[in-house]
């Protein structure tokens, strides 16, 4: 092959890996998952796809009650809850929607971003990674 058609090759071959890689990121971002982790390791490109750690199995273990399991399924769409939320989703006072979010914290479904006030919501917790999978 001619050197200029080989570098015209490589170059689309490039772009296109290029586009990949962001529509990789799109797409878990649309399914509620962590975006991919992207990495040299030993001379080679690595690419980590997180999957939903939170199964049907893992929820059904942990004992959410059914405001919970709504709030996990609004969270993937929505990336976040706040207290009023969770209140409008599943009318509950205040203080039951507390209970039931900070229940989620503890359980290690949910984090909490803020301390108090309209700033204050919940996201995904991110699977502890117990398998050392991340490491380099």
């Amino acid at each position: 092959m001619h050197p200029s058609r080989a570098t015209h090759y490589l170059a689309h071959y490039i772009e296109k890996a290029g586009t990949g890689t962001l529509d990789m990121i799109a797409r878990c971002m649309e399914m509620g998952l962590p975006g991919p982790d992207f990495e040299q390791r030993a001379g080679q490109f690595v690419v980590t796809l997180w999957r939903d750690w939170l199964t049907d199995a893992v929820l059904i273990s942990m004992g959410l009650n059914e405001r919970q399991k709504q709030a996990v399924s609004f969270v993937r769409a929505n990336r976040r809850i706040t207290n009023s939320d969770f209140r409008q989703l599943t009318n509950v006072n205040i203080r039951t929607a507390s209970r039931d979010l900070e229940d989620m914290v503890a359980k290690g479904i949910l984090r909490r971003i803020g301390t108090t006030g309209r700033s204050a919501h919940y996201v995904l917790e991110q699977k502890l990674d117990i398998n050392r999978t991340k490491r380099t």
